[in-house]
């Protein structure tokens, strides 16, 4: 059994950046400090789950995951970046069906497994709801075919709902390239 990568999520800045390039696209970005690039979109099409934002310093690629969002975030910071150097990116929909998956406590985390009733998927988000929150957020991204995975957790998690959702990734916006300062 193969096991998850866990998403390592980077603050999300919150706003609209000014001076925004390209209002007619998607996907938007500004350099907001000189190691600093802010990106924000809008999408308000049905279905979509959520988005795959991707980077790459060269326009071809290859191209990196920075992190699924779920659709309710619109913006991302990218911070720290390295100076002098060209960044490429693009932003992926994703939608597909949800399902609870059964899970056993374990002394560090949970260990999830589930059914895999679909024959297309670009693989699964684990899916987490925070107590006192409405909306899920991916906490772990797993292989198609793979329907088990263990999630370490922090404390209060273990209370938390869980999903599964296997996902689908739709067409991929517009690249934005900016370059670094300093």
């Amino acid at each position: 059994m193969a096991s998850a990568a866990l998403i390592l999520a980077l603050p999300a800045c919150s706003g609209r950046p000014a001076g925004t390039a390209d209002t007619d696209k998607p996907l938007r970005g500004v350099l907001t400090t000189p190691t600093d690039i802010d990106l924000d979109w809008t999408d308000d099409r049905p279905g979509v789950a959520g988005h795959l934002l991707e980077f790459a310093t060269e326009k071809a690629g290859p191209y990196t995951v920075l992190d699924y969002l779920p659709r309710q975030v619109s913006d991302y910071r990218h911070p720290a970046l390295m100076p002098h150097t060209t960044f490429h990116y693009r932003l992926r929909t994703y939608r597909g069906p949800v399902s609870r998956p059964a899970g056993a406590e374990l002394p560090d985390g949970i260990r999830f497994t589930w059914t895999d009733a679909s024959s297309d998927e670009d693989g699964f988000l684990l899916e987490m709801r925070r107590k006192n929150s409405t909306e899920y957020e991916p906490v772990a991204v797993v292989d198609p075919d793979v329907t088990a995975t263990t999630l370490v957790t922090l404390p209060g998690e273990k209370n938390a709902s869980f999903r599964i959702r296997a996902f689908v990734l739709g067409e991929q916006s517009n690249v934005v390239r900016l370059t670094t300062g300093e």
